[in-house]
């Protein structure tokens, strides 16, 4: 059955590129296992396909936060597909993402003093995610977009909620900052199991290496890529995230590949451990919001000059460059606009 539903999507696959040779074909590439197994798909069906896409754009949101290992690693991975892709000379094209200047997470949190998000205030999404992705789309939504992602049922409730609300169709009508565009989801009816026969198994791209994200998923989470059909159930799913989510109370993912040797992600670890604390400190935040309202209000400019040392340090105990200077210009810049202007606390 597994061989079957890849072959399914393979085949799909293809349907749709005769289809649609002139429209503009996006990839949404996170570097996770579901990405890369839709890649593999799409890669699969363009080599067996006659009628090929004049371009096919294979993009990754760089919030400037991802997870280091998993970050390096799509890095790394888009360099080598960059050379595959030009020797093959196939129509494919790698793109990483940013959001402008002034929507990165840390001239959010230490110029403008945004506290970290949380489930209420989950700021980060729309600007570091959707606000890039959307732009480029944007960009392409008048040759015809068609935006394939890795998504799959069962994955989460919410997950399911919002396919069921969009059709719950390989294919998808979508409206999005008044860009329309169709998503395309071969993936949607694969299994774990299918996800790791597909990266397993399927050769091309001859960059993408299964064993090394395989042992990426396996520290992060236990995850076992190896396909088990007697078992009732299929391994468990591991994700990935932001170093700095505070989101959630655990990051379950980083602490898991820190447990399996990745040792450099510690002092990380530790920066988001103190950023989940102190982000509710009445003493860091004003005592009112920017609008006047009465409530906690953005982080006082010393706790943001307090979070930009560390921040510094960590960076020279990493030896990673976690602002760029555009970003530490811009910072300066917002701690000027609120000298003088901060409130009082009583």
């Amino acid at each position: 059955m597994v061989v079957e539903t890849i072959d399914l999507a393979v085949a799909e696959t293809i349907t749709a590129f005769r289809e649609n040779p002139k429209s503009r074909w996006i990839i949404g590439f996170s570097g996770g296992k579901d990405s890369t197994a839709l890649l593999k798909v799409i890669y699969a069906a363009y080599l067996s396909c006659e009628t090929k896409p004049t371009k096919i754009d294979v993009i990754y949101c760089d919030t400037g936060v991802e997870n280091p290992i998993l970050d390096r690693y799509v890095k790394n991975l888009f360099s080598s597909l960059n050379r595959e892709f030009q020797r093959e000379r196939v129509s494919f094209e790698t793109h990483l993402l940013k959001a402008p200047v002034s929507d990165r997470f840390f001239v959010k949190v230490i110029g403008r003093g945004y506290p970290t998000p949380t489930n209420k205030f989950r700021w980060c999404t729309n600007k570091l995610r959707i606000g890039p992705v959307s732009n480029f789309i944007g960009s392409a939504a008048e040759a015809d977009a068609i935006v394939c992602l890795g998504l799959r049922r069962n994955e989460s409730i919410q997950r399911d909620r919002s396919l069921s609300n969009n059709g719950n169709h390989i294919w998808q009508e979508q409206t999005e900052a008044g860009n329309k565009y169709r998503l395309f989801l071969p993936i949607l009816d694969f299994s774990v199991e299918d996800v790791w026969e597909a990266i397993c198994e399927m050769s091309s791209p001859a960059s993408i290496n299964a064993n090394e994200l395989a042992e990426l998923y396996k520290g992060a989470s236990g995850e076992c890529p190896i396909v088990r059909p007697l078992e009732p159930t299929p391994c468990g799913s591991g994700r990935f995230g932001c170093w700095t989510c505070t989101v959630v109370r655990q990051d379950k993912s980083s602490l898991g590949l820190i447990r399996a040797g990745f040792s450099e992600l510690i002092p990380f670890y530790d920066f988001r451990s103190w950023l989940l604390q102190i982000r509710n400190d009445p003493d860091r935040r004003w005592p009112q919001r920017r609008n006047g309202a009465t409530g906690p209000g953005p982080l006082t400019l010393s706790a943001r000059k307090e979070i930009y040392s560390k921040l510094q340090k960590l960076e020279r105990e990493t030896g990673t460059t976690l602002l760029e200077a555009e970003e530490v210009q811009e910072i300066e810049r917002l701690w000027k606009l609120d000298e003088g202007s901060e409130p009082i606390r009583c």
